[in-house]
């Protein structure tokens, strides 16, 4: 049965708009097909009104006194509760720097002002039974997941795979292109939008040499070699320019290394793999959350390593399934967190080629993950650093 968002399951939109009469005006269009409408007069109040209704969808205008909606899309993705309501926004600022806000803003669609309602309602709704079909998808029980199921799997995993893709190469292509094109009168402001094309560039390379080391994983070629590891170089400075991308998280990162031996690994290999662990971490902690990087060295190059957060932690039910293949996009297009979903995996299986392994331990708080790094044997270690 085709179930039409909002006519039959009243589906909660949350309207946000400081602006008392277009507030009202759309309360009583949407309410008139089919939704239930709760209204909010700016951020702060939204974020009240979301954690105590959990609206299925949010529409917010930009511009608001207190907190505006830029502002609310940081508060929303904060609370891991809120993060993955879908989020619409009517916006009037149409000027290149408003853009970019936009553009970082997280929203998932944009209606310029002025607008007509039959437009609004459209996006709405094509928002809305994209979640709608996904949430119908995650309850089935494993024996009902069909061929059409795996259809729209496919469907999904492809388009999260464009997205993951097409962003941070739309991004490198337009901030060059302003670069290219525009006359700045500061030099720093020409020095941030090279700055924010050269960090998207980067997550483009570290994305392709995800699926280039993964494909290498599964012909059974990759690196095996086991090198001394300089903590500095190979750990730290990526986890650092890691860092980088949570900085509206403002996460407190602690390295706590033991390091009486020197470490020996495939260097390329085994920094991906504690980069993704501390990456994991670092995206589903909260702001102003602590990750705490233990590595402690043992006998002739081997090494365990430990990785502690204060985020929600992983039940237990989880804690085989989070290392599978694109886990993450698997939760659907309402998922809260950016990625394919191949980070631990790919950390799982460096540290198994190499005779380890990769587990979440039991934890207080938050999430602790082991990596252990044997040994190596006879032969695995190059006569040179």
């Amino acid at each position: 049965m085709n179930v039409e968002p909002g006519k039959d399951l009243k589906t909660i939109l949350l309207i946000v708009e400081d602006e008392a009469s277009i507030r009202m005006g759309l309360s009583a269009a949407m309410s008139r097909r089919g939704y239930r409408v709760i209204t909010a007069e700016n951020g702060r109040d939204a974020i009240y009104k979301a954690e105590e209704n959990h609206p299925d969808l949010i529409i917010s205008d930009v511009m608001m006194p207190v907190v505006d909606g830029f502002e609310m899309k940081k508060l929303l993705n904060a609370n891991p509760a809120l993060a993955s309501i879908p989020l619409i926004y009517l916006t009037a600022r149409t000027t290149l720097a408003d853009r970019l806000t936009g553009i970082r803003g997280g929203g998932d669609d944009y209606i310029v002002k002025p607008f007509e309602v039959e437009e609004l309602a459209a996006r709405v709704e094509a928002v809305l039974r994209r979640t709608h079909a996904e949430r119908i998808r995650r309850h089935k029980q494993p024996g009902e997941f069909g061929q059409d199921d795996l259809e729209k799997l496919r469907r999904e995993l492809m388009q999260n795979f464009h997205h993951e893709l097409r962003t941070p190469l739309n991004n490198v292509m337009m901030f060059l292109e302003i670069v290219a094109t525009h006359k700045f009168d500061k030099p720093e402001d020409q020095q941030e939008f090279i700055r924010i094309a050269r960090s998207s560039g980067e997550r483009l390379e570290s994305l392709v040499s995800d699926i280039i080391l993964l494909t290498d994983l599964d012909q059974g070629v990759i690196n095996t070699m086991r090198q001394p590891i300089n903590p500095d170089i190979h750990i730290l400075q990526p986890i650092q320019r890691r860092l980088a991308r949570y900085e509206e998280k403002s996460l407190k990162f602690v390295p706590l290394f033991s390091l009486e031996h020197e470490i020996k690994a495939p260097r390329h290999e085994f920094a991906r793999a504690v980069l993704h662990l501390v990456d994991n971490a670092f995206k589903f902690s909260p702001k102003d959350g602590t990750v705490i990087l233990k590595i402690n060295s043992m006998g002739n190059g081997g090494a365990i390593i430990i990785i502690e957060d204060t985020g929600n932690g992983i039940p237990v039910a989880l804690r085989e399934k989070v290392f599978e293949r694109y886990y993450q996009i698997s939760q659907g297009a309402t998922r809260a967190y950016e990625g394919l979903g191949l980070g631990l995996a790919i950390a799982r299986s460096v540290f198994r080629m190499a005779g380890g392994d990769v587990k979440i331990l039991d934890s207080a708080k938050g999430c602790c993950v082991q990596a252990t790094l044997p040994e190596p044997g006879d032969g695995d270690v190059t006569p040179h650093g």
